[in-house]
């Protein structure tokens, strides 16, 4: 089944989620003093700066969605890196964190 992540993906996927939760944590250390608004603006730039280094990096993530909100904790944004939109490597931020899963292609098969 597709739909389920390789060993492969699935360490790749662990690194990833590590490697990107140690910045946003250090980010928002640095970042909070300025206050919750400017934690908001920061967070929606740096989600789009940290995907782009992913794919300068040889990774090709592609928005899926995005729900900003004022209050940080709020904010979401999806993207992944499959062939469709929402299938591959799917990286969720929520906030000052992001989890990272796998969606393979027969998802509703």
């Amino acid at each position: 089944m597709r739909d389920i992540a390789s060993n492969e993906h699935y360490s790749e996927m662990l690194k990833i989620q590590e490697e990107l939760n140690h910045k946003l944590r250090r980010d928002f250390e640095r970042e909070k003093v300025h206050g919750r608004e400017h934690l908001a603006r920061f967070l929606t730039e740096r989600v789009g700066a940290l995907v782009d280094e992913l794919n300068s990096s040889g990774y090709s993530f592609g928005p899926c969605d995005y729900s900003g909100d004022i209050n940080f904790e709020n904010s979401e944004q999806t993207f992944s890196n499959g062939a469709e939109m929402g299938e591959g490597i799917i990286l969720h931020f929520h906030g000052y964190s992001v989890q990272v899963s796998w969606e393979g292609s027969d998802k509703y098969a």
